[in-house]
């Protein structure tokens, strides 16, 4: 450990140096060095978990979850008929933690922004809507536990810049 200022700005620059040096070999190799900026920044995150009533099938719920990821590349926006569900991940919860809540399903979908948000998510929070996602949520209501407090989580964020 350096004990003069001399020592101490010998060790400041050979830290420098070495930071800079291991900056141009990752970018040199490929590697991106993204210090705080988040490409995702602005985005919506849509987090939606199901919990299923007690008589439902495995088949039902394999349907569920294939009917919701089709919704991914479906639903259009109605101003220029393309997608706007930027990407959409899912799947079984598999935490050793044990606060699931029991939930069984649990997806991630990406929105451009609040607006594209609000018309997946439709009515009754939003005019106009998307008529895939409102045709999905009357289908899959059925097989959800109830009261529906039990049978669904619904969680939303923008992602910020820098955590």
């Amino acid at each position: 450990m350096p004990t003069n200022y001399s020592s101490m700005l010998q060790h400041s620059l050979l830290l420098l140096g070495l930071s800079f040096l291991l900056m141009v070999v990752t970018t040199s190799i490929g590697m991106n060095v993204v210090w705080g900026a988040n490409p995702e920044s602005g985005h919506v995150k849509h987090i939606v978990a199901f919990r299923y009533a007690q008589n439902v099938t495995q088949v039902e719920k394999d349907l569920v979850m294939k009917t919701y990821f089709s919704l991914k590349d479906r639903c259009v926006l109605p101003t220029n008929g393309k997608p706007y569900i930027l990407a959409m991940d899912g799947g079984y919860p598999n935490s050793p933690e044990g606060f699931d809540q029991h939930m069984e399903q649990i997806y991630i979908l990406t929105f451009k922004n609040v607006a594209d948000r609000d018309y997946f998510v439709g009515r009754p929070f939003h005019y106009p809507y998307d008529p895939l996602h409102d045709a999905f949520k009357k289908m899959v209501g059925p097989y959800l536990r109830t009261p529906i407090s039990e049978g669904l989580i619904v969680m939303d964020f923008t992602v910020l810049n820098e955590p």
